[in-house]
């Protein structure tokens, strides 16, 4: 066989066979996805409250928070709180069920601060910021610019002459939720 002829062999096999019963189908398949509210958020470990030296002022100190939220349309929204989960210890000084410990909002970057001085509870959460429907963190449009959001909480501790030396600490519990 000659080079010409293995050429035209060669050139034959390459050519598409015809298929009989070739077809084409298409489908579609549905997506779905459901996007619930959502909340997270940080907080130092520990906060420090001083009074710069000065007998008898208050100890006061600023804790920021960073938070995410993402809340339904219409219906949904957020909440911040806190609730002090241990009182302060040792006995002698001062006391959150006693109403020692207060705090304002100062900002936040996502919702509305709490207004006004709150009294720090033992027994219920207290309000630091509220979101409203339709809201998110990050992203711009509906959503906030910010990722994360944050919140500032400046506490004040009152400093009574009654109040035993020493160092005191209380657990307080940051609560975000959303809807």
């Amino acid at each position: 066989m000659s080079h010409k002829q293995v050429w035209q062999v060669a050139a034959l096999l390459l050519l598409p066979l015809p298929c009989h019963g070739q077809k084409t189908g298409t489908k579609t398949q549905g997506l779905t996805a459901q996007l619930n509210p959502y909340a997270e958020l940080s907080v130092p470990a520990t906060a420090t409250l001083t009074n710069g030296g000065v007998a008898f002022q208050p100890f006061t100190g600023t804790v920021s928070i960073n938070f995410r939220a993402r809340t339904t349309a219409t219906t949904g929204s957020a909440s911040l709180t806190l609730k002090a989960t241990s009182d302060f210890s040792p006995a002698g000084g001062p006391s959150v069920a006693a109403g020692n410990l207060a705090y304002t909002c100062t900002s936040a970057s996502l919702g509305t601060p709490c207004s006004g001085s709150q009294t720090v509870s033992t027994s219920a959460q207290t309000p630091v910021v509220t979101v409203g429907a339709g809201v998110c963190t990050g992203g711009g449009g509906v959503c906030s610019s910010s990722d994360p959001n944050t919140a500032q909480v400046s506490f004040t501790l009152s400093n009574q002459i009654s109040f035993h030396t020493g160092t005191y600490s209380a657990t307080l519990t940051f609560t975000v939720s959303a809807l």
